[in-house]
Formats: structure tokens, C-alpha cells, sequence
């Protein structure tokens, strides 16, 4: 670094940590999500918080251990699981309508973060079938158990009651 003279800091200044209070992460929060559909950048939720990009950064990871983009792809996929579960599975909504709605590009991008973040398949949560977590012990027997096989339900089980 002494070969290269730079201006660049790796400390928080005085000025970013007194900005780096919780009124400035309500702001930020606030801002990302009323703005989590349209194209924003940390600039825009640090002007809209009134401080700078570097005090915005260091509240977020200071009180959310996390950082402001970080934040907002969070926000994002909770918008986006919450229009998936919330569709129409017959209906014309798309997985990659929703995903680029907030603000996911790539399909296979959104379909790896929403597997990370939920456990299933966003195509599993709009058509409201999230697959069961099956266990070793759900399909092997236990020790001494004989492999059994269920008989197929009767008709007048599946038949509907008169009520």
C-alpha cells in the first residue's frame, strides 16, 4: 500500500459512526421497502437516509450485521415469495413475471437465492405444492419391521359423504 498512495479508508470515520444510528437504519429500511420494485442503489437509500454510502454501509452492518444491498435482495425475495404463494397457480403469472417484478434478471439466479432462502423451488411455491422433507426414517423401516405396503384406499373411502 505505501508503494500506491490512495485516498481509500478501511476504518469508519467520526462522521459515519455518529451517522450509523438506528434513526438512519429506520430510514434506509424504510426506503427499501417502500422501493424494493424499482431500480435503486445504495446512493439512493443513503440520500434518502441523509447520510453517506459509507455511514449507510456501516449502520447496516453494525445493527443487521448485513449490508444495505444484502437488505434489499432479502426484502425483494420476501416480496416476491409472498406474490408466488399469493397466485394463482392456474392462472397466467409466471415464476420469472414475479421474479422480474422484483428486480431478479436472471430466472435461474432468482430460483438459487429463493431455494436458499425458503427450502423449495419458487415453481413449487406458486403451485403450492412444496415438496415434503422426507427423512431416512420416513421411508426405511425400522429394525425388525417387515416392509409393508399399503392397500389403495376403497372407493367408499374417496367416495364424498352424504352429509
Amino acid at each position: 500500500m505505501a508503494a500506491f498512495p490512495n485516498t481509500a479508508r478501511t476504518d469508519p470515520t467520526a462522521q459515519d459512526r455518529t451517522d450509523a444510528h438506528s434513526t438512519t437504519l429506520r430510514r434506509a429500511v424504510a426506503y427499501i421497502d417502500d422501493h424494493a420494485d424499482q431500480p435503486i442503489t445504495v446512493a439512493d437509500v443513503a440520500a434518502a437516509a441523509h447520510v453517506t454510502v459509507r455511514a449507510l454501509q456501516y449502520a447496516f452492518r453494525r445493527h443487521l450485521d448485513t449490508t444495505p444491498l444484502a437488505y434489499l435482495r432479502g426484502t425483494r425475495l420476501a416480496h416476491a415469495h409472498r406474490d408466488l404463494k399469493a397466485a394463482d397457480p392456474l392462472g397466467v403469472v409466471t415464476v420469472g413475471m414475479i421474479a422480474a417484478r422484483w428486480g431478479f434478471a436472471h430466472p435461474g439466479r432468482f430460483a438459487a437465492l429463493y431455494r436458499d432462502a425458503y427450502g423449495t423451488s419458487p415453481s413449487s411455491a406458486l403451485h403450492n405444492r412444496a415438496p415434503e422433507r422426507r427423512t431416512v426414517a420416513d421411508v426405511e423401516p425400522a429394525r425388525g419391521e417387515a416392509r409393508t405396503r399399503q392397500a389403495p384406499p376403497s372407493p367408499a373411502e374417496i367416495a364424498p359423504q352424504d352429509a
